[in-house]
């Protein structure tokens, strides 16, 4: 059991998503659970009203951070499958 929990660990430090404004002014690095590594400006994001740029950002760490969050639950299910499967195929030796 503890060797599970330390691979969801490891996979939840590990994976990360970018995403980009339409318009490319902002880029976010996120992890899963909102976890925000990198917030880049371009130079086109200072043209914006701050209330345009908050909104920009906010969903652009949505979009960032919700993909993170679908790449980890795929990561756990693909490697929760492979754990199942290996303890089938052991218990019908």
């Amino acid at each position: 059991m503890q060797n599970r929990v330390a691979e969801a660990q490891r996979l939840a430090a590990e994976t990360e998503a970018e995403a980009v404004s339409e318009d490319g002014a902002v880029r976010v690095v996120a992890g899963p659970g909102g976890d925000v590594r990198i917030i880049d400006l371009r130079m086109n994001a200072f043209e914006l009203s701050g209330l345009e740029l908050g909104e920009l950002t906010a969903a652009t760490v949505k979009t960032a951070t919700d993909e993170a969050d679908r790449q980890l639950s795929e990561a756990i299910r693909q490697s929760l499958a492979g754990l199942f499967a290996a303890e089938r195929e052991e218990g019908q030796r």
